[in-house]
């Protein structure tokens, strides 16, 4: 985890000019799509400049590949790799 991912109560301060992040939206909802696919809000976050939202959009076998790949990465972090 570096700094920038680290969570705290206090606002992050804004990422260098030649930094681009996406990051979770920080109220997000995941919803369908209108062809059923997942809707994941995300931010764009380009150094100093203002948020822009934008939509991560996954079919149902993208959105299981991903939570198994997480479910994997915490397994290890937690300490629970075989």
């Amino acid at each position: 985890m570096t700094t920038s991912q680290t969570k705290t109560d206090a606002v992050a301060p804004p990422l260098p000019a030649e930094k681009c992040h996406l990051r979770l939206a920080a109220d997000a909802q995941v919803a369908h799509t209108e062809a059923g696919r997942f809707a994941v809000p995300l931010d764009l976050r380009e150094g100093a400049a203002e948020r822009t939202p934008l939509h991560l959009i996954l079919t149902a076998d993208e959105a299981v590949d991903l939570h198994a790949q997480l479910g994997t990465l915490l397994a290890v972090k937690d300490g629970d790799a075989a």
